[in-house]
């Protein structure tokens, strides 16, 4: 850099830290009441720990704001070729072309800034730009002007495409006159090397006719997701626990924007995955009622000299902890600004107003931004402490300084180094966006329910979900089990309460491995022969009455059925209960399948077919087919009581693929299969032992044997759905009805139905599957395309309603509880299909998403907080057998909401896991029933 741009710096730098000590100063002599003091600090930034208060404290002080908008005025003057008036251009020594361009007068608090042709991008450091005032006759020192080629709009948008480059405005106050100059590094031939089009920009503030003393009038607490700026009159409203707090803000119209200036078609939205921390780079010495002026000059510079459709920033921040509105769109939407280049699409960014290169900010904007950050972050599902945020195929964190995205300086060392801090209070302040999900668990399933009409009788049913069955990941028992074939689970075989286990050996001898209170096999103990000479082995529980456990097992010589009479002390006493078994391949104790009172046995042929020995007290009577439970099953083995139904049920595998399980239907008949179970694909020596792990009773955990080592895979409890439970509503008139989640924030899940006269009321859950008398919320909803309640888009904590009316846009309703639905507001333009389902947290970002179904296809519309969805993509599901789709929150601790699908012929219900961007293969939920309306 040619030495004097580098003399022009420090000059800048040395006339701002006089300005600053002389505020310093005078604020001294000043009453200490609505002060903050500013220290002036050329050493670097301390790492001492910095105490932060809490954002409960951020005080939203009143504004002396005009009340109506005020024309800012931009005078431009051309510093080259035709119109510039006595401007000199010189080569100076050390080759370094100046242009002087002639003083220019100044109104009001005048700021000055300079920019040069479109598409002349210079570096940071190719110019030297510099101003300098005078007031009377006395001309300042000349002060440079700050040049930042990352503070613009990204060059692809509308109003990149017409954008001049140049300077950010220098706030020059009160003077009478302004003059700039330029210097540039000359042509290898000695020519000018300076940008084309060269003008000066002098801006006035503009002066307001009439003004008041206003609170904010942007309480986000109240905001209804409009597009448009909210102007609810600020109040003193209690956060709802669990929601993060809302800050209250200056409005445009408060710092009296005109809203002709800005170029309307240039509003669009993004997304926002991450926040940007700027300064202005202008003095740090102005008062409260000058803000509202300063606010107003950078408008008018970026728009009218820079080009731009309207203030870059989307919010400011001065320095007593006020916070402003910035760019038009709504200050709870995705707005995209021009203040970070290559990332406005997908962040959002706020400026403090001031040059903290040479400053320490005051603790108020340390607070403001925290408060900020975490609320906004919070509206679009980001979380402020993430280290991992996607922003334009870069990782950032949450919250990050200029810097971060680019070669700048901004935000300034002294406010960069309290990033950390911000940072901590943001993270503190924002609360768990669980709401925002699709909390539907109506009948303390502690699962995501379905709610649905019976056709018959038009009541409102409810499905419970319980959860997907699983197991653990395999824990390592014993590698003691070597000299083992196989092994038999079994109900208390040595009287001491606890489930014990049976090796099978080569032999035919059948061992008994007392267990531990811990499912640890084998106790410490003695182990207790059995049988001999059996080739199947099953564990059917107490056959003859008598009170203790027994064994059954099939003589390898003669194919008859062996009882092996317990005594409960782990011997036993063999009785041959003949009969030829020799035709089948697996057998397995299944418990009391018909429900007689007495175990019975389930084995399973050599053809695949199954069948049935019913218990008789004594024995078994002769096996009898089981169509039901046909299948190419490996491995059979009792389930216990896995759907919490009061009936045993049947573990089952086939080679190769996941296990299932048959559910017994009490009438000596099985269900459809529940599963897939996972993690059991390629396990050998499957088998089942009544559960020691802890989950709810009556079922079972599995056990692997594989050479030596045994390990069990602990049952997870889950068993998908219970019995339909019948709340005695009727809903006759419905045309809707919908899981309302948490409609009103009090914990439990509700109800919502549409009528014929397309009124919506809600009828409100208390979590045990009843509900209170209908209250209206809304109407015109009887010419609707499509309904669905989509979880917290707006942010509030309560649900909305997400709608596309016949022949228009895709709409957002806010939910507010039992108060009337927020005015509705275009969430997307008019999509094609015939069915909108909301799925909540789909994709694990924050934000709720919706599905929307067009013939046989599905396509994910992710949300982007705040004003609606987005770009949709495919998601891999052939909607032809099913008729009807429902979103429900997950079912798994993994982040992504789940979908339930109908099938058309059977009515049958079935989950699929959601994954981003695709879907798991289908679970058995339920069967269906006979539901004419179901979500």
């Amino acid at each position: 850099m040619p030495p004097s741009l580098t003399r022009g710096r420090a000059y800048y730098v040395t006339a701002c830290q006089q300005l600053l000590a002389l505020a310093v100063v005078v604020a001294a002599l000043t009453p200490a009441t609505g002060i903050v003091r500013l220290d002036v600090v050329p050493s670097a930034p301390s790492a001492q720990t910095i105490t932060i208060s809490p954002m409960a404290s951020v005080r939203h002080d009143d504004a002396l704001v005009p009340t109506a908008p005020v024309d800012a005025v931009v005078h431009e003057y051309p510093l080259a070729g035709p119109g510039a008036d006595d401007a000199r251009t010189v080569t100076g020594r050390h080759g370094v072309v100046r242009l002087v361009g002639a003083p220019q007068p100044v109104s009001g608090y005048g700021a000055v800034g300079v920019t040069w042709e479109h598409g002349e991008d210079l570096p940071e450091d190719a110019l030297g730009l510099q101003a300098r005032t005078r007031t009377g006759g006395t001309w300042s020192s000349w002060t440079a002007l700050d040049y930042d080629p990352d503070h613009a709009p990204d060059p692809d948008t509308r109003e990149g495409r017409h954008a001049r480059p140049g300077t950010e405005p220098l706030f020059v106050g009160h003077v009478d006159e302004v003059q700039v100059r330029v210097e540039a590094p000359a042509g290898a031939t000695g020519t000018r090397a300076l940008p084309d089009d060269l003008r000066m920009a002098v801006v006035d503030p503009g002066h307001a006719t009439s003004e008041t003393t206003e609170r904010p009038a942007i309480d986000t607490a109240t905001l209804d997701g409009t597009s448009d700026t909210a102007t609810a009159a600020a109040a003193d409203t209690d956060a709802r626990p669990g929601v993060t707090p809302k800050p209250q803000i200056f409005s445009r119209a408060q710092w009296g924007a005109d809203e002709s200036m800005r170029d309307k078609p240039s509003l669009h939205y993004g997304e926002v995955h991450a926040g940007f921390v700027h300064h202005t780079v202008n003095a740090n010495d102005y008062t409260r009622a000058e803000v509202p002026g300063i606010i107003r000059s950078i408008y008018a510079y970026h728009v009218r000299s820079k080009g731009w459709s309207d203030i870059g920033y989307n919010f400011l921040v001065d320095r007593f902890g006020r916070i402003w509105e910035g760019r038009y769109g709504g200050v709870d939407r995705p707005v995209v600004g021009a203040h970070t280049l290559g990332y406005n699409d997908d962040a959002f960014a706020m400026s403090a107003i001031g040059n903290y290169e040479i400053a320490r900010p005051s603790q108020a904007i340390i607070s403001a931004y925290g408060a900020l950050f975490a609320w906004k972050l919070s509206l679009h599902g980001v979380d402020a402490a993430s280290t991992r945020q996607r922003v334009a195929g870069r990782t950032f964190q949450a919250i990050n300084g200029h810097r971060d995205a680019g070669q700048t300086a901004c935000p300034g060392r002294y406010l960069y180094a309290r990033l950390p801090d911000i940072r901590r209070l943001a993270a503190a302040d924002q609360a768990s966006w669980a709401a925002r999900d699709l909390r539907t668990d109506l009948v303390q399933s502690a699962h995501p329910d379905l709610v649905a009409r019976r056709t018959s009788d038009h009541h409102i049913v409810l499905v419970p979900n319980h959860g997907l069955s699983a197991v653990r990941a395999p824990r390592l028992v014993s590698s003691d089990w070597g000299r083992y074939d196989g092994v038999v689970g079994s109900t208390d075989l040595t009287g001491d309460g606890v489930p014990d286990l049976v090796g099978v050996r080569a032999t035919g001898a059948v061992e008994v491995r007392p267990g531990g209170q811990d499912g640890v096999y084998p106790r410490s103990g003695s182990v207790v022969q059995a049988t001999r000479g059996s080739d199947l082995v099953a564990a059917p529980g107490d056959v003859d009455g008598d009170g203790h456990a027994d064994l059954v097992s099939r003589d390898s010589a003669s194919g008859a059925l062996v009882l092996a009479r317990g005594a409960g002390d782990g011997t036993f006493t063999e009785t041959s209960l003949g009969g030829d078994w020799s035709r089948f391949a697996l057998l397995a104790g299944s418990g009391d399948v018909d429900g007689d009172g007495h175990p019975d046995l389930v084995a399973r042929a050599s053809d695949g077919s199954m069948w049935l020995a019913r218990g008789t007290g004594s024995g078994f009577a002769e096996p009898t087919r089981l169509p039901s439970a046909r299948g190419p099953w490996d491995v059979v083995a009792p389930a216990g009581d896995w759907n919490h139904d009061g009936h045993p049920d049947l573990f089952v595998r086939k080679k190769g693929a996941h296990a299932f399980v048959l559910p017994n239907l009490g009438d000596g008949t099985f269900g459809h299969r529940i599963g897939p179970i996972k993690r059991l694909r390629d396990r050998a020596g499957l088998a089942t032992v009544p559960v020691t792990s802890g989950a709810a009773g009556g079922s079972v955990d599995v056990i692997s044997l594989d050479g030596s080592d045994l390990r069990v895979l602990a049952n997870k409890g889950g068993y998908e759905s219970g019995a339909a439970v019948d709340t005695g509503i009727g809903a006759k008139n419905a045309v809707a009805l919908l899981d309302a989640g948490d409609w009103d924030g009090d914990g439990h899940g509700d109800v919502l139905l549409v009528d014929r006269r397309g009124r919506a009321k809600v009828r409100l859950g208390d979590g045990a599957g009843h509900f209170g008398p209908l209250q209206r919320i809304g109407g015109g909803f009887a010419h609707m395309r499509t309904l669905d309640v989509v979880g917290d888009v707006t942010g509030d904590g309560l649900p909305d309603l997400m709608g596309q009316p016949m022949g228009g846009d895709v709409r957002i309703w806010p939910g507010r509880g039992t108060e009337r639905l927020g005015a509705s507001y275009v969430a997307h333009s008019a999509v094609s299909g015939g069915s909108l389902l909301g799925v909540g947290l789909w994709n694990g970002d924050g934000a709720p998403d919706v599905m929307v179904r067009d013939g046989d296809q599905l396509s994910l519309y992710p949300g982007n907080g705040p004003g609606g969805i987005m770009t949709p993509s495919k998601v891999g599901l052939d909607l032809g057998p099913y008729d009807r789709l429902v979103g429900v929150s997950s079912v798994r601790p993994n982040g992504h909401a789940d979908l339930v699908a109908r099938e058309r012929s059977t009515g049958d219900l079935w989950l699929f896991e959601g994954r981003p961007g695709s879907l798991a293969p289908r679970h058995y939920l339920a069967d269906g029933g006979d539901y004419d309306l179901i979500d």
